[in-house]
């Protein structure tokens, strides 16, 4: 049996939902004793290789490459050595899907879970309200019956979780927005107008908690697409459709005229002066 421990890295990432990247040279495999050549790196940096020395610093700089693109595929690459030879390196990369996390159980938030339950995202709703958050209004998506003041027991917010605050309710979502910005979730989006978003965090300054910059870059009020949406649900597609965007490094409009309907950003690459309002 072989003893592969970068492959089997790679296979303990992603079970754990981990950003992680795989690189296999290339090479004949006629020999009896064929042992693969491999080099693992995950997004906390950590690496695990069974190739030759001479190599992992170029491999490992084209897996950070790798990792850091937000439509990465499995590819051939061929990687020129110090010594003017190459070698050929198949790279793949995992990326764990996005994950929606719903602050508030109210009338609006179920199309915003039923319609990100659809669209194959990881969904929770967070609301300690067991008569609002159950499994009749949210079904398909988990269900976390949690006060404010446990969530850091309870609620794990993670790099690929995109988080929306919707409770209507002003100390509900301070403690929310208060705890969802010390995360590191790329995305932190706030139901309501502007002047609501102003009051909350002229709340947490007066709570003595400041925010950095990283922090009000990651969140978004209004929030969605400016669609014209009135109702619960075109509201929902509103802020979903800006979750989609944004998870793909685009800033959503009209695709009208465009010359190109792909392109392949940074991961999760919040665009400079995004936020909405």
């Amino acid at each position: 049996m072989h003893n592969d421990k970068a492959y089997d890295s790679w296979l303990e990432a992603i079970r754990n939902n981990k950003s992680c990247a795989l690189a296999t040279v290339l090479h004949g495999e006629e020999t009896e004793n064929f042992e693969p050549m491999r080099v693992f790196l995950d997004e906390d940096g950590r690496m695990v290789n069974t190739v030759d020395e001479t190599v992992v610093g170029v491999i490992c700089a084209r897996l950070k490459e790798k990792l850091a693109e937000d439509n990465a595929k499995g590819e051939i690459v061929k990687i020129a050595l110090e010594d003017g030879g190459v070698v050929s390196v198949f790279m793949d990369v995992h990326h764990p899907p996005v994950q929606v996390m719903i602050f508030g159980a109210g009338h609006d938030a179920v199309p915003v879970a039923k319609y990100s339950v659809s669209l194959g995202f990881d969904t929770t709703v967070v609301d300690a309200r067991e008569t609002f958050n159950n499994a009749e209004r949210f079904a398909g998506a988990e269900r976390l019956i949690v006060q404010p003041e446990h969530y850091r027991e309870h609620v794990n917010i993670k790099k690929n979780t995109f988080v929306i605050i919707m409770n209507h309710h002003m100390e509900k979502d301070r403690e929310s927005l208060a705890f969802a910005l010390k995360s590191e979730a790329p995305y932190v989006g706030v139901l309501g107008p502007r002047s609501r978003r102003e009051k909350v965090m002229d709340q947490l300054h007066g709570d003595g908690l400041s925010s950095s910059e990283n922090e009000m870059a990651r969140m978004h009020n209004p929030i969605g697409l400016d669609i014209g949406a009135e109702s619960a649900e075109e509201i929902a597609i509103s802020i979903l459709s800006e979750i989609i965007a944004l998870s793909k490094g685009h800033k959503g409009g009209f695709l009208h005229d465009k010359h190109s309907i792909h392109k392949y950003p940074s991961r999760y690459d919040i665009p400079a002066g995004s936020t909405n309002g």
